[in-house]
């Protein structure tokens, strides 16, 4: 799958590239601000994004709603330090497939992958 990295930490960017290459997936970009991806995101057309929820210039919620928007089929992970429940269930109702707290674990962010090429392969008729 293509992953497209949003966060304005870099070593966080870093962290999440290291576990997604692990995986064997592709990350196609990554930026430290969410415009900066909305700009790019219809050239990129990614599979999976991760947004942080507090970044510089636009919050992870604002930039989930408009990435839903330009495409749909694209799974939002939000990976947040903030971790209300209130917060969690607006990332929800904005689109976002999953809300990771931070600090994460490779675990964490393993299964949620598993469980999205789980749900591409059941859509795809794929058997394993």
């Amino acid at each position: 799958m293509k992953i497209c990295i949003v966060d304005d930490a870099q070593f966080i960017r870093q962290i999440l590239k290291d576990i997604f290459t692990s995986l064997g997936h592709q990350v196609i970009a990554e930026f430290s601000s969410a415009s900066q991806l909305i700009e790019n995101v219809e050239d990129l057309k990614p599979d999976i994004v991760t947004l942080d929820i507090t970044m510089p210039d636009m919050d992870g919620l604002t930039a989930t709603r408009i990435l839903k928007n330009i495409i749909p089929d694209v799974k939002v992970i939000i990976i947040s330090a903030i971790s209300q429940p209130d917060i969690e269930k607006e990332a929800k109702k904005c689109g976002a497939y999953e809300f990771v707290r931070k600090p994460f674990s490779k675990l964490a962010i393993e299964h949620i992958i598993k469980q999205i090429e789980d749900e591409q392969n059941s859509k795809n008729g794929a058997i394993r």
